[in-house]
């Protein structure tokens, strides 16, 4: 099994990056790659753990870019673990969720809601780790506020809420511009979450490389259609589990849903063709 959308505690997900290969090993997983939001802070410990259990790994990262104020996630893969390139682009994306948890936590104060952002930022840097949306739901629940972080999401902080907080950002094209600049290649994650099939030939345009085809929550039509719009527009039909944690809606997919070999060995082609070498 191939699995390229895997999360570690460098994000939002709730095992450490060597667990985390741990655990995919354990699913029956044999190449992966570590995929968390705005930083690749985790994959150096991660690539060591699949060093030592014989895992083939694949650096990654899920950019978060911006389309009319909504999230157009893209994954980046092949990447050094340590990016100059990337470095000063993801600065600036840590930056801006600072600057909208901020935001978020002063609307929740506002509703008599009060967690302290500082300590919650400072807690993350010290664990080298960005501030997500599900830090600030674990927040609510451990304050009190919220019995579960998926009420924190649907009553308070989720798109449309009251603490929402318009995301600002990259477009989607320069996110995959940059990903190829910096020596990798793009796929747009889950884009059956993101129902934007007209954005497809204008990231293809840009130099995107795949769609996610195979994800935890797509369904067969979904898979078929994406299937399809991957062929016609000479896209590679890549997957993963999406997997945050065995308390996450998607564990069940862990060691079930991926990337198939042939299209992964496409990917990898599709690298060399690109740049060069294969990372």
């Amino acid at each position: 099994m191939i699995d390229l959308h895997l999360h570690t505690t460098a994000s939002d997900g709730t095992l450490d990056p060597k667990a985390l290969v741990r655990r995919a090993f354990s699913a029956g997983i044999r190449a992966l790659s570590v995929t968390d939001h705005d930083t690749m802070a985790g994959v150096s410990l991660a690539d060591q753990e699949a060093t030592s259990l014989g895992v083939e790994f694949v650096s990654g990262i899920e950019i978060t870019a911006v389309l009319n104020g909504a999230d157009v996630h893209i994954l980046g893969y092949f990447l050094h673990p340590a990016p100059h390139l990337l470095a000063s682009f993801l600065e600036k994306q840590r930056e801006d969720r600072l600057r909208r948890a901020r935001k978020i936590c002063k609307s929740l104060e506002l509703l008599k809601m009060s967690i302290n952002i500082e300590n919650l930022i400072t807690e993350a840097e010290k664990n080298n780790q960005v501030i997500t949306r599900p830090v600030l739901a674990k927040a609510l629940l451990k304050a009190g506020y919220v019995k579960t972080e998926r009420e924190a999401f649907g009553r308070w902080i989720g798109d449309g809420c009251p603490a929402y907080v318009q995301r600002q950002g990259s477009s989607p094209e320069e996110v995959v511009k940059v990903i190829s600049k910096a020596g990798g290649v793009s796929v747009l994650a889950h884009p059956g979450l993101l129902r934007k099939d007209q954005l497809i030939p204008r990231l293809v345009q840009a130099g995107l490389v795949g769609l996610e085809v195979h994800h935890p929550q797509h369904n067969e039509r979904q898979r078929t259609h994406y299937f399809e719009l991957a062929k016609k527009n000479l896209l590679i039909a890549s997957g993963g589990s999406d997997y945050h944690g065995d308390n996450h809606h998607n564990a069940k997919c862990l060691g079930v849903v991926g990337t198939p070999r042939k299209e992964f060995l496409a990917l990898r082609e599709r690298l060399n063709k690109m740049h060069g070498v294969v990372s």
